[in-house]
C-alpha cells in the first residue's frame, strides 16, 4: 500500500525532495524521467529488464521466471525483444518500475509515476503498489488517483488545500475548417514496428486529440507527420511544429529566448515569449525553469514559427494543476488562430496562410482530452 502521496506545484522541489527521501531510506526511486533509469547496456526490453538481478547475483533460473512474470504483470512480452531505445514514453517509465521491483527493493519512492501512462497500466500500478511489502511513498505535481489509495496525502509545502482540478469546462464547439492533415491508408514502418493504415483528417479550426493504449503508435504516427519516417499510402501534411514528450533533451540555448529563436529570428521569439505567457523566464536557462513552464517553453517552441500543424505529444507530462488549464488555453487559442493573429498584428510572417491552423495531441488523461478537444482519433493495440 502507498504510505505517503505527496504533492506540490512545480517549481516547489518536489524531484529534489523525492531524491533525497529515496537517498536517506535506501529505497528504489523511479523518478519523472523514466528514461533515465534505463541503463541502455542491453540491447532488448528482456534483457534491460536482467540487468539489476545480474549486478545482485540472482541464479539464472530465478532471474528468467521472474522476468516472464514482470513482462506479463505490465504488458511487456510483446515487446520482450525490442530495443529500450525504441519504446514508447509509457513503455518506458511500465519498464522503468518494473525493473526497480525486480531487484527486490525494500521500499520504492517514485516521482510522478503516472506520466504517460494508459489506464490500463495505472490499474497495473495501483494492484502492484497495493501488494508491495514495504513502505511506498509517491511524489506528483497533481492529485491523481494513487492519493486514493495513500495512507496518507500531504502538500510538500505542509498546508492541507485541495488540488485545483486539472480539467477545463468543455469548450464550446467550434466551426471545422478544411483539412490541414489528411491521411488516406498509410501505413508507417519504425524499426520493427508497423502502423496502419491508418484514416485520419484533422481540420482547421480545431484540436484533435489522438488517443491510444502505450505503444499503439501515436508518437510513431506524429513522425511520419513530420517527415521524419517512411510511409505507404496517402499523407498531406503542412510544415509543422513538434513538441516532443522528452523536452529536456531538445534544449540547446542558454536563455528561454534564444532557445524560442532557434530555426528562426528573436522577432518571432519574442512574439512567442509573450503570447504563451512566459515572459518572466525570458533570461533564465531552459534547464532552471521550472517543470511545469518548462513544458510550456516546448510547446512554444513548436509554435514559434506559426505552423499550420501544432504536434505536442504528451505534453501533460511534468505539468502541475495550473500548468493544465494553461497548457488548455495555448492549444484552444492556437487552433482558433489568436497566434497568428497575434502575429500579423506586430508585422511578423507566419508559415502558414490558410484559413485556420490545426492541433493533433496526444494525452492519456481522458477527461482532460474530452474537455480541451473537439474530436478525437484513437489507435488501437499495436504489436
Amino acid at each position: 500500500m502507498i504510505d505517503r502521496f505527496i504533492w506540490a506545484a512545480s517549481g516547489a522541489g518536489l524531484s529534489e525532495h523525492a531524491w533525497a527521501a529515496a537517498e536517506e531510506s535506501g529505497a528504489a526511486w523511479v523518478g519523472n524521467d523514466a528514461a533515465a533509469h534505463v541503463s541502455l547496456l542491453r540491447s532488448t526490453v528482456r534483457e534491460e529488464l536482467a540487468f539489476g538481478m545480474e549486478q545482485q547475483g540472482v541464479a539464472p533460473e530465478i532471474m528468467a521466471a521472474r522476468i516472464d512474470e514482470a513482462m506479463g504483470t505490465w504488458g511487456l512480452r510483446h515487446i520482450a525483444e525490442r530495443e529500450p531505445s525504441r519504446l514508447s514514453t509509457g513503455q518506458t517509465r511500465r519498464l522503468a518500475i518494473a525493473a526497480a521491483l525486480l531487484r527486490d527493493p525494500g521500499s520504492l519512492v517514485l516521482d510522478c509515476p503516472t506520466d504517460g501512462l494508459d489506464a490500463a497500466a495505472v490499474g497495473t500500478l495501483r494492484a502492484t503498489l497495493a501488494e508491495f511489502g514495504g513502505p511506498v511513498t509517491v511524489y506528483d505535481r497533481v492529485r491523481t488517483v494513487l492519493a486514493e489509495d495513500a495512507r496518507t496525502e500531504v502538500r510538500l509545502d505542509g498546508t492541507e488545500e485541495d488540488a485545483p482540478a486539472p480539467v477545463p469546462s468543455s469548450s464550446p464547439a467550434t466551426t471545422p475548417g478544411e483539412p490541414v492533415l489528411t491521411m488516406e491508408n498509410a501505413s508507417v514502418t519504425r524499426g520493427s514496428f508497423v502502423l496502419g493504415p491508418v484514416n485520419l483528417n484533422v481540420l482547421g479550426g480545431q484540436v484533435t486529440h489522438l488517443g491510444g493504449p502505450n505503444g499503439s503508435g501515436k508518437t510513431t504516427l506524429m513522425l511520419a507527420v513530420l517527415g521524419l519516417l517512411p510511409h505507404d499510402g496517402a499523407l498531406d501534411a503542412p510544415v509543422a511544429g513538434w513538441a516532443p514528450t522528452g523536452m529536456d533533451a531538445a534544449f540547446s540555448r542558454r536563455t528561454v529566448l534564444k532557445e524560442l529563436a532557434v530555426g528562426t529570428d528573436e522577432d518571432h521569439a519574442e512574439a512567442a515569449l509573450r503570447w504563451v505567457g512566459l515572459d518572466r523566464w525570458r533570461d533564465a536557462h531552459p534547464l532552471d525553469v521550472p517543470s511545469s513552464p518548462r513544458r510550456m517553453l516546448a510547446v512554444a517552441a513548436a509554435l514559434v514559427r506559426g505552423p499550420g500543424l501544432l504536434i505536442l505529444d504528451e505534453p501533460t507530462v511534468g505539468l502541475d494543476a495550473e500548468g493544465y488549464a494553461w497548457l488548455a488555453r495555448v492549444m484552444r487559442g492556437y487552433a482558433s488562430g489568436e497566434y497568428h493573429a497575434h502575429l500579423s498584428t506586430v508585422g511578423i510572417p507566419a508559415l502558414w496562410h490558410g484559413d485556420r491552423p490545426a492541433v493533433l495531441w496526444s494525452c492519456h488523461n481522458a477527461a482532460f482530452a474530452d474537455a480541451v478537444s473537439d474530436r478525437s482519433a484513437m489507435l488501437g493495440n499495436q504489436a
